[in-house]
This record gives structure tokens, C-alpha cells and sequence, in this order.
């Protein structure tokens, strides 16, 4: 979240944690200066980076609460204007992604530029990508 926003974001991300019980084991907080160059930026201006370590189960209760605070965390660090790391678990929606994200399409075109064949690849690749696919087909046949 960038530094001047930093009174306005505690208070929202403490009440998605108490609101969720979520079982922090510890928080990181990071300083990042602007990374303008690059398309997936989640520090386009100087911001302060929370990672949080948590505890969660394994049950599926317990995976698709993890999704549904992150999630939240998500709405909240974009309404600070902010980012937020592409991690692991790939919780956000589309909309939560282009929101954080605002280069992604023109990060899409270069990797498909520069990989046509789709040869190189990942989790999020393949969740997102395929994803807003579908959404610029869907858009064509409209």
C-alpha cells in the first residue's frame, strides 16, 4: 500500500483479520521504492508491503475461508490504491487482478510476443490468462 495511505489502510486491514480470526503468526513489513519498469509492478510508487504468515487448515471450510479474507484483503488494498504480491494461492478474481494490475494486458501481449506457443507457464499463467482469453473471445462474438 503506498506510504501516504498508510493511516487509511491499518484500520481496514485489522478488520479483515478480526473479522476472519485469522491466525497470524507474523507480519513482515517491507518498504519498496517505485518499480516503474516493470509491467507487473506491485510497487509503482513508494509503498509499504505487508506479508502476512499465517496458519490455516488443510479441510476445504478451511481453504475456502483463507479465499474469502484474502479476497477481502484484496478489496481493501485496492481501495488505498494499492497492489498486492501475486502469490501462491490464487484467490483474487479477474476483476481484483486488473484492478491491482492496470499494465496486465499490455504484459499479456508481450508474452505472447515472445512465447506464441505458450510454452512456458504457471499457475497464475494459467488461471489468468486463459481466463481474460476467454473474456476477449466472449467480447468478439458480442
Amino acid at each position: 500500500m503506498p506510504v501516504e495511505n498508510f493511516d487509511t489502510w491499518i484500520p481496514k486491514w485489522n478488520k479483515v483479520l478480526n473479522d476472519y480470526d485469522v491466525n497470524v503468526i507474523n507480519v513482515s513489513i517491507r518498504h519498496a521504492l517505485p518499480d516503474p519498469g516493470a509491467k507487473l509492478a506491485w510497487a509503482r510508487r513508494e509503498v509499504f508491503a505487508f506479508v502476512v504468515y499465517y496458519k490455516q487448515g488443510t479441510s476445504e471450510k478451511d481453504k475456502q475461508k483463507v479465499g474469502e479474507w484474502t479476497r477481502k484483503m484484496i478489496d481493501q488494498v485496492i481501495s488505498v490504491d494499492g497492489a498486492y504480491y501475486l502469490p501462491y494461492q490464487l484467490h483474487a478474481t479477474n476483476e481484483q487482478l486488473r484492478k491491482a494490475y492496470p499494465h496486465l494486458d499490455e504484459y499479456f501481449e508481450i508474452k505472447k510476443q515472445y512465447d506464441p506457443t505458450d510454452k512456458f507457464t504457471n499457475s497464475l499463467w494459467d488461471k489468468y490468462y486463459k481466463e481474460n482469453k476467454r473474456e476477449l473471445y466472449r467480447d468478439c462474438l458480442a
